[in-house]
């Protein structure tokens, strides 16, 4: 018999270690700098990053604008390394910022842990002045490509909605943004690469039954072993979000 969940009452996950953040930071950086690039980050003077965790973007967004960069997070403990920056505890849905106060708006990884985002986009706009934009990068589980077909994708959907994340946030984005009053442009990452270990063992911070764990460690065993770079194969879409402010 497999083990069951409260949905209305959610474990609250394991936040990535850093050293996680990085990497998965890593992973990200060609979209990033894309989308910063298209967004005007050159010449952006005020931005915050809401979300900012362990702050693996700070010192990318400092180096690439021309102002200050302001990180914000409800545990205002997790940004120690955020080194030059303003840091702010605070809530996504709440920003503890007037109106037209920053330029542009970061989130990455973030939306899709806030329950409702919509809410928090409309908070972003509120805190950008005119010209303002909003950069967001997230992802859609549900769109998840595997081969051979272990069955990952469901891990991912079962325990990040057992987690009180959204494992399809970046579809609702687009729709989200508009109804912030935003124009938006969207593009999807194209970040396709061997399947690896290191990708697996985030879902190790979800709160799976006993035996999903084991399938998640079965096909890492598989990975390691396989004969080819490429005898295995996971994707996970990220969106890539540049929404502006009338």
């Amino acid at each position: 018999m497999s083990e069951e969940f409260d949905p209305s009452s959610p474990p609250r996950p394991e936040l990535p270690s850093k050293a996680e953040a990085r990497q998965i930071s890593e992973w990200l950086a060609g979209p990033r700098s894309r989308a910063l690039r298209r967004a005007g980050i050159g010449r952006r003077e005020r931005i915050l990053e809401v979300g900012a965790g362990h702050c693996v973007v700070i010192a990318e967004l400092q180096r690439r604008c021309r102002g200050t960069v302001t990180a914000l997070d409800h545990d205002v403990g997790a940004l120690s390394d955020a080194t030059g920056a303003e840091r702010i505890g605070g809530d996504a849905l709440r920003l503890p910022f007037s109106p037209s106060s920053f330029d542009l708006v970061f989130f990455q990884n973030t939306l899709l842990w806030i329950p409702d985002a919509e809410s928090a986009l409309q908070e972003a706009a509120r805190v950008l002045e005119p010209q303002g934009v909003v950069v967001a990068i997230e992802p859609d589980y549900g769109g998840m490509m595997e081969y051979p077909d272990w069955g990952i994708r469901q891990l991912w959907i079962h325990g990040l909605t057992a987690a009180g994340a959204d494992p399809f946030i970046g579809r609702k984005l687009p729709a989200a943004c508009e109804a912030a009053g935003l124009r938006t442009w969207v593009e999807l990452a194209h970040i396709p690469q061997p399947a690896e270990v290191a990708a697996l063992k985030l879902l190790e911070g979800l709160p799976l039954t006993a035996q999903q764990r084991q399938i998640a460690e079965n096909v890492a065993r598989a990975i390691e072993q396989a004969p080819g770079q490429w005898s295995f194969f996971l994707h996970v879409p990220y969106f890539l979000i540049v929404a502006t402010k009338p």
